[in-house]
């Protein structure tokens, strides 16, 4: 539930958005918009998605390892039971490994970013929920199945460092073509240096 604190936080922030805009200040604009609505995101999503998204990539996740026999899954519990000659390891896959913050910083940047159109921005939504999603199944799958031949002793290194490089690589891949490559494309001219165009 949206307490009071909460809800005139989000006022103040729509009221300095207008502020804002108003004013044709559109570096500030966004970064007070991104930051705002990432906040607002976050609080929301903790409550009420992310049992849901880690349901979710749990589920998908455990395809793999019903396909291969390495590993099961349990989307209800949110769990990765990994049964090989070590015993049995298990995975929770919680708020950290759900994603959810890879992807509320992705959408607040995107729905800020002044140089798309509204239609572009909702393309680029559901591509980059996508990729992100596909990205953490990816990691996930690679840490069950590389600590099923190699057992627990590995799991930091699996899990905290190459789990972690591959996942946040794919996501600046990402980033880099919907925000950094945009601007690069903008036939010569950088369009959004804190509101004001220079010719390059």
């Amino acid at each position: 539930m949206l307490n009071g604190p909460i809800i005139i936080g989000i006022i103040l922030w729509l009221y300095l958005l207008s502020v804002l805009n108003r004013a044709n200040l559109i570096g500030f604009h966004f970064w007070v918009g991104s930051v705002g609505l990432f906040a607002i995101m976050a609080f929301i999503s903790r409550a009420y998605f992310v049992w849901f998204l880690s349901a979710c990539i749990t589920q998908v996740t455990g395809w793999w390892g019903t396909l291969t026999g390495l590993y099961s899954s349990s989307y209800i519990n949110n769990l990765i039971s990994i049964h090989n000659s070590h015993g049995l390891i298990m995975l929770f896959v919680d708020y950290e490994c759900s994603g959810i913050i890879e992807t509320l910083a992705y959408l607040s940047l995107l729905w800020f970013y002044p140089m798309y159109q509204k239609m572009e921005k909702i393309r680029l939504t559901f591509i980059g929920i996508a990729w992100i999603f596909m990205s953490n199944v990816f990691r996930l799958s690679l840490i069950s199945t590389i600590i099923y031949y190699t057992g627990s002793g590995a799991f930091f290194w699996v899990h905290s460092i190459l789990g972690r490089i591959i996942f946040y690589v794919l996501v600046i891949i990402l980033y880099y073509n919907v925000f950094t490559r945009s601007q690069l494309e903008e036939k010569g001219t950088a369009r959004f240096n804190y509101g004001v165009e220079i010719n390059v």
